[in-house]
This record gives structure tokens, C-alpha cells and sequence, in this order.
């Protein structure tokens, strides 16, 4: 089994039908890759939706129902327009957000002032009673009872950010419960950000961490409790080739890249033909609306104290498909096997269709626990990225000619004579029946996997027989 040379279509069907028809309402106005715009959807509602619930894993895990998307697309691929048809709820709480925060901040500034002039009164009499050796006591009541007034410098909370270091990353998640989203249409300014060249704060926020700690020095410490973060990339595919050429090795093997799911849509600049247009949405108010609804929740429930978030647990029908899916997808580890080379991603799959599951659950407004329909359709859609984390992220992927043709040697070898107890395979039925030729290029592959240690070549007679060597079967 090998991944699909070019993406096949988004499994728009398996969406809930108000997002499957969302889908397909912004792809007849935009003509955008239909990958693209069904991952600013599902970003959008992670992004709307983690502060507000949790999910309950089959395997007794609590995690965030936060997902993070990096979406690889060419310029002229109507990025922007389709992050600003389906995120402008998000922007317009922000906006409405940094408004709010001028007011209170001037409000401050007035109250500081007043402060400050009562605090030097204050100031002026606790001097002159000591000066004529009078009793304090009473002003020291009135000062402690001033400093309990001391107006609180208010704090500006926005959900997107880009550009952003790992410092301010924890700055902006300081406190109990706080939620940010690592979102934008032009993914160079996030990839730049220093926040994206160290991973562990991103990994940890992914996981669920109850805790981070940030010290300042001079007795500063940021304390972060329970916090929730969602990224959403587009990203041309030269800024992320630069990217990955200085941070991609880090990027793989601190397990950030396994917390992502990725997509490269094929483009559908020269076929976006147009015969018609109608400026009225029947499907997207209503999906802003509910956008528009969760974060409103949020902030009413910031405002009221630390948040208790509901907990998603997965109905028994469920829970039963998710045992079977997830065997599934560890038989597929193995040796030769189709994830081999992607654990890394393979080993959260079920987790990331879990976190999905939960998303459609909640969003759509469902009842009850989380059904086995929903963990379906989560599972389609976590399968299509799994073949394109491996289309772009595999061994075959970027890799030389050779390694490719070795590669697919070696697993003919392993399905046609080793696995069934045959270990040892005529070099001329291979060469024949096998998925290398002609014969010099296969000549050249079985030298390199020889050199490589993967077989070695025996002699029975006149006959050459290939034989399994001891890194046979070793990525």
C-alpha cells in the first residue's frame, strides 16, 4: 500500500451535513482548494470550542479538544479570502475585545491617578504623626484599607496571535483557563516567530498540561493553569521548505509535527471559472452564529471565575469502533507496514480523531454522549490527513531515487518470499516478477541493499539466491 501521489478530494461527506453544505456554499463563492477551506472550519471551531469542554478518551485520557492544522498552498489560492469569510467572528471578538480594553484602560488611567493622589495624602500624614511623635495606627488602617483599593491594570485577551515569542506565548496564557489560537493566512509571520523554533510549551499546551511555569527573575513568576491553544497555518510551500531546512529535524523529533495535521490540496487556479454569482449565504450566518455563541460563553464564564469545562465521553458503540480502529492502526506499525515510517503521527491518530469526534459532537449541538456516526466521520477525516502526512512527510518523500526503489524492493521481498517463512528469494524470479527493472537498475538497487546490510547474495550452484541480512527490515 503506498500514499496517493496526488491529494485526493477532502472527505467533505463526512462532516456534519450544516458543514458539509457550509463547504460547499463558500467553495461556489470562492473556488478555493476544498481541503483548505474545510480546515479553516474545523480550526475555527477548535479554536471557539476548547475553552469551553474536554474530552474523555476510551483510554481514560482527559484531553483538549484542541487541534492544530498547517495547510500548504500556493499564493493566488484565495488563503485570506476563505480565513476571512470563515474567521471573521473570530476577528470581530478580538476587535470588540481590544475596544473594551481602551475603555477600561483609561478608566484605569483616570483611577490610578486618584489613587495615587489619595496615596500621597496619606503619605503626608503618616510623616507629619511620626514627625510629632503621634500614634499611627489609625492611618496604617486607612492605608492598608487604600491599598486593597488599588485600581487593577486591566489585561487585554485576544484570541489570534502570530508573530509571538515562546515568552509571550506563556505571558498571553497566564492564569487559570486561558485560551489563544496561533492563527493566520500568511504562515510565514507565525513560522518566524520565535515561539516555533522551540516546541515543548506547544507540545504541552497540546497534551493538556495542568501546569506551566515561566520564572522572570527578580522574583517574577508566570503560573499557567489548564490551558488551551489552537493552530491554524497556511503557508506557502517555499516559506515552509525554508522552514523545515532549519527547524524540520527539531520540528519532527520533538513530536510537534506528529500534534499537526497537514495538508497540500491540489490548486484550482485555472479551472475557477465563473458563470454566475449570488452575494446572498444561506449557511454561513448561521455557522458564525454558533462561532459567535461559544466565545461570548467564554468570556461570561471567565468573567464569573475559573472555568469548569464539560467533559465529552464516548458513547459504548463508540468506544467499541475506537478498539477496533486503534488495532488497526498499530497493526499498520509494524515492519513493512503502511505507517512504518510515520509512527510518530500514527501513534496520535486515534487521539486527533477523538478530539474531532468531540468537536462535531459539541458544535453541532448533539445530546448526549459522543456517537459512534461522529467518531466515524472524525476517523475519514484524520485518515485523509494521515495519507498526506505520509505523502509529504514519509521516507519516500524528498528522498532519492534509489532509497525509493530499495524501499519498494525490499517490502516485495518481505510479502512474497520472508513473511511466509521462505527466507531466501531467486534473484532472477525477483528481477522478473518484482517492481524493479531493467536489469541494470535493478542491479544497482540490490547493490545498495546489500551495502546497506538489508540482504546479502548466496550462491547455490549457478544460481543466486537474495537473503534476508540483519538490518532487514530496520527503517
Amino acid at each position: 500500500m503506498i500514499p496517493p501521489i496526488i491529494t485526493p478530494p477532502y472527505p467533505v461527506d463526512a462532516l456534519p451535513p450544516e458543514l458539509a453544505r457550509l463547504v460547499t456554499e463558500i467553495q461556489a463563492k470562492v473556488q478555493a482548494p476544498d481541503a483548505l477551506i474545510c480546515m479553516a472550519i474545523l480550526s475555527a471551531i477548535s479554536a471557539a470550542s476548547q475553552s469551553l469542554v474536554d474530552v474523555l478518551l476510551p483510554t481514560g485520557q482527559l484531553r483538549p479538544v484542541s487541534t492544530n492544522f498547517l495547510t500548504i498552498a500556493e499564493s493566488g489560492e484565495r488563503k485570506s479570502a476563505v480565513d476571512g469569510i470563515v474567521s471573521a467572528p473570530i476577528h470581530a471578538h478580538d476587535e470588540a475585545r481590544a475596544a473594551k480594553y481602551q475603555e477600561n484602560l483609561s478608566r484605569y488611567i483616570c483611577d490610578m491617578k486618584v489613587w495615587r493622589a489619595k496615596d500621597q495624602v496619606l503619605r503626608g500624614k503618616l510623616k507629619k504623626a511620626a514627625h510629632q511623635d503621634e500614634s499611627t495606627d489609625e492611618i496604617q488602617e486607612q492605608w492598608e484599607a487604600h491599598e486593597k483599593k488599588k485600581p487593577i491594570s486591566p489585561r487585554l485577551r485576544q484570541l489570534v496571535r502570530q508573530d509571538i515569542s515562546e515568552r509571550a506565548l506563556i505571558e498571553a496564557l497566564e492564569g487559570d483557563c486561558e485560551s489563544i489560537a496561533l492563527m493566520s493566512d500568511e504562515g510565514e509571520a507565525v513560522l518566524k516567530g520565535s515561539a516555533m523554533t522551540t516546541f515543548s510549551v506547544h507540545n504541552r499546551v497540546w497534551d493538556g498540561a495542568k501546569m506551566l511555569t515561566l520564572d522572570r527573575g527578580r522574583g517574577v513568576h508566570i503560573v499557567v493553569r489548564h490551558p488551551r491553544g489552537t493552530m491554524s497555518i497556511m503557508v506557502q510551500p517555499a516559506m515552509l521548505k525554508d522552514y523545515l531546512r532549519r527547524h524540520g529535524e527539531l520540528a519532527r523529533g520533538s513530536g510537534f509535527w506528529a500534534r499537526v495535521l497537514v495538508g497540500a490540496p491540489p490548486s484550482t487556479q485555472g479551472f475557477r471559472f465563473v458563470y454566475w454569482y449570488n452575494e446572498q449565504w444561506v449557511y454561513l450566518p448561521g455557522f458564525h452564529g454558533g462561532i459567535k455563541e461559544l466565545l461570548e460563553e467564554y468570556d461570561r464564564r471567565l468573567a464569573e471565575g475559573p472555568i469548569k469545562r464539560e467533559v465529552l465521553e464516548f458513547s459504548p458503540e463508540a468506544v467499541t469502533r475506537w478498539i477496533a480502529l486503534t488495532n488497526q492502526v498499530e497493526a499498520m506499525l509494524q515492519p513493512f507496514g503502511y505507517l512504518n515510517d510515520i509512527k510518530d503521527f500514527a501513534s496520535k491518530s486515534m487521539e486527533m480523531a477523538g478530539r474531532l469526534a468531540a468537536l462535531l459532537h459539541f458544535f453541532t449541538k448533539q445530546q448526549g454522549k459522543i456517537s459512534l456516526n461522529a467518531l466515524e466521520c472524525a476517523f475519514f477525516i484524520v485518515r485523509w490527513h494521515i495519507d498526506e502526512f505520509k505523502r509529504l512527510f514519509g521516507h519516500h518523500a524528498g528522498a532519492p531515487q534509489i532509497q525509493s526503489d530499495a524501499k519498494a524492493l525490499e517490502f516485495y521481498l518481505h510479502t512474497h518470499f520472508y513473511q511466509g517463512g521462505n527466507l531466501t528469494a531467486p534473484r532472477n524470479a525477483v528481477l522478473h516478477a518484482g517492481p524493479i527493472r531493467p536489469v541494470a537498475r535493478f542491479n544497482e538497487v540490490l547493490d545498495y541493499l546489500v551495502a546497506c546490510g538489508k540482504v546479502w547474495i548466496g550462491l547455490v550452484g549457478r544460481r543466486r539466491f537474495i537473503n534476508p541480512g540483519p538490518n532487514f527490515g530496520v527503517p
